[in-house]
């Protein structure tokens, strides 16, 4: 997905950017989604489909492939070595071209190269280069074997042979950069187009084109991990070490190499370690059950009929029906007395006042019981009977709850907890204790549990008032009507608190998390097509970033994320003209996989932010304390209404 054109008036001048799982009756984070279903709001009228920017020129299209318009990239370059180099405007091309790049429906601009290849290889074709107008100038390259129109829709088609947009790394993150899906012949020409994306400043500049004729290495040779020197031949992928320039090409189904497609998957004993239609699945050494893992599946694999479970810093293989292994699918499903969980993993059932697992992973407390941190926070915790105390599950029949405790709902699964008056001690995520009277739990220090009840309206981060003025002065509400939050707006490039709780940064901003509890307000940077799926994800960050994109129920974007070994993933979707996410408007939502693709948490409305989403690993367990490996995080849309969003993705060491 691209941009909107309204995005791209504020691309022109920005700067770089850089980059729940619960007992059903405690509901951690409201806001997180652990289902299936996607909730879309109030209904409305979703009326004509999004203008995504057409020709500026109406006249008629104009052919860059006409012979008079052509470049000859051999004659008009200068070649050094293998690469051949060149540095062009397409300010005065005609902007309305009559090709279409397979990924982006929007390119204006259009100036084609002939390229005639010395030797038959891939080449590594690139605007990444310092002719190249950083920030200013959004590229869209893409080679064809022939200079004619490919396709009307944008698709894949015969004669493509790649494309790309903003997959260059700062400073200029617009730029493109990839390597032919082929080898070329020599002799043979080949046409390589560059172009603007859109109708905005940024879709005309200068730019600085490099080709460069890249060496086909066989398996068992040393390789180039970024393709821009050498590429292994077909069968083969370059193995290296995390970061590492240089790699070696080992073969499909050896160990460490690409699973194949057909056939036998891995060779011998090694074992797959996803899917094998999934770019990022691994031929693996396979671990028996009782043995040390590595969670991620970078390492080995446990063998069939068991999974990697990880529990107090230490990862083994536990065998399908064993405590914290998944059921099997025929009964037994698990040994002896332990539960199947609706997850699908084997858990001890656990009598009144036993030692429990806040998480719930392995453990459950019998006959409806919660288990309730010893500390707000903490993983261990003891099961208490339902409507026993603060934080236990609500009773399905009065009284719901004993004392003066109230029930977190009025009717159905919900939580015990103490009625707290206004300015008395609270605990911010509102497990064991409710501000009376509609009050909010304002933290005492920014990411810290404990707070102070505060009256709706009166401060940064508490409900909003049901009638005017819903705040005081210097505030204001994140929803128009219904329930919201009371928040300072910050200006691009100022501090902020991340979370939309106490801070909402200004339009086109969201704000940039150098920690769990603060950031800096700033812009984002464009995604990279094609990112649709989890498998065909933007190459892995390590720091946080915010990304710039379009999307809908059917067309996500995806990005790949770096987390260390007890890290912790921050997700935030925020809209790209609007502080407010109105019910009827863009309903962004997001979903985060782990190493393997499977889903393990995501997020849709959080309440008091309408129809945005924020996954904080505060308040969700699934995105915290993760094994080491690249998740990602994929947003799409609720329904066909275009979703301009800003998406922020935090990576955090620890919380």
């Amino acid at each position: 997905m691209q941009s909107s054109s309204s995005l791209f008036l504020l691309l022109a001048t920005m700067g770089s950017g850089l980059a729940a799982c619960s007992d059903p009756a405690v509901n951690i984070n409201p806001g997180v989604d652990s289902g299936t279903a996607r909730d879309a709001g109030t209904a409305t009228d979703r009326g004509t489909a999004t203008d995504r920017g057409g020709a500026v020129d109406a006249g008629p299209p104009v052919d860059p492939c006409a012979a008079a318009s052509i470049v000859d990239l051999n004659a008009a370059g200068m070649r050094v070595g293998t690469t051949t180099r060149i540095t062009r405007s397409n300010t005065t091309t005609p902007r309305n071209g009559t090709l279409v790049a397979t990924c982006s429906d929007t390119t204006v601009g259009q100036v084609a190269f002939r390229y005639t290849p010395t030797t038959s290889s891939r080449l590594s074709i690139s605007t990444d280069n310092a002719g190249t107008l950083p920030v200013t100038f959004d590229t869209v390259v893409w080679a064809q074997s022939a200079c004619a129109r490919l396709s009307a829709d944008g698709g894949v088609a015969t004669g493509s042979l790649g494309c790309d947009d903003d997959s260059a790394p700062d400073p200029r993150g617009l730029a493109s950069r990839f390597t032919t899906t082929a080898a070329v012949t020599a002799g043979t020409p080949i046409f390589i187009i560059v172009a603007g994306f859109g109708n905005a400043p940024t879709s005309t500049g200068t730019f600085e084109l490099s080709v460069t004729e890249v060496a086909t290495v066989a398996a068992g040779a040393m390789c180039d991990t970024a393709g821009a020197v050498s590429v292994c031949a077909m069968g083969a992928l370059c193995v290296a070490a995390t970061g590492a320039a240089t790699g070696i090409c080992t073969a499909d189904g050896a160990l460490n190499g690409a699973c194949r497609a057909t056939g036998t998957a891995c060779d011998g004993a090694f074992v797959c370690s996803g899917t094998v239609t999934s770019s990022f699945s691994r031929c693996r050494t396979a671990v028996a059950a009782g043995a040390n893992c590595d969670p991620a599946r970078l390492l080995n694999v446990c063998a069939s009929g068991s999974n990697c479970v990880t529990r107090n810093g230490a990862s083994t293989c536990v065998a399908a029906g064993a405590v914290g292994g998944t059921c099997r699918t025929t009964a037994p499903r698990c040994d002896g007395t332990l539960d199947c969980s609706t997850l699908q993993v084997c858990r001890t059932i656990v009598a009144a006042d036993g030692v429990c697992e806040t998480s719930n992973a392995t453990t459950v407390c019998a006959s409806g019981g919660t288990c309730v941190a010893n500390m707000p926070g903490t993983a261990e915790g003891r099961c208490r009977a339902a409507g026993s105390g603060a934080g236990t599950a609500c009773r399905e029949a009065a009284p719901r709850c004993d004392g003066m405790l109230a029930c977190s709902s009025a009717s159905g699964t919900g939580v015990c907890r103490t009625i707290v008056a206004s300015g008395a001690a609270c605990y911010t995520a509102d497990l064991t204790t409710v501000c009376a009277n509609g009050g909010s739990c304002i933290a005492t220090t920014a990411g810290a549990g404990a707070g102070t009840c505060r009256d709706a309206g009166t401060a940064a981060g508490a409900a909003c008032r049901d009638a005017a003025p819903r705040c005081n002065m210097g505030l204001d509400c994140s929803a128009m009507t219904g329930p919201g939050l009371c928040r300072r707006t910050v200006a691009a490039g100022a501090t902020c608190a991340p979370g939309n709780v106490a801070d909402v940064c200004a339009v086109g901003t969201a704000c940039l998390p150098t920690s769990p509890t603060a950031g800096t307000c700033s812009m984002g940077r464009a995604e990279t097509e094609p990112n649709n799926t989890p498998a065909t994800a933007q190459a892995p960050i390590t720091a946080s970033a915010i990304y710039t994109g379009s999307a809908t129920d059917t067309d996500d974007d995806c990005f790949h994320v770096t987390v260390p070994m007890g890290g912790a993933i921050f997700a935030e979707s925020n809209l790209v003209a609007s502080t407010a996410c109105a019910f009827g408007g863009p309903d962004p939502v997001i979903d985060i996989y782990d190493p393997a693709n499977a889903r393990i948490s995501g997020v849709d409305d959080t309440p008091g932010r309408g129809l945005c989403g924020t996954l904080n690993p505060s308040g969700t367990a699934a995105v915290r304390n993760l094994p080491a490996g690249i998740y990602t995080v994929c947003i799409a849309g609720y329904d066909t209404m275009a979703t301009n969003y800003l998406l922020t993705i935090g990576v955090f060491t620890s919380l």
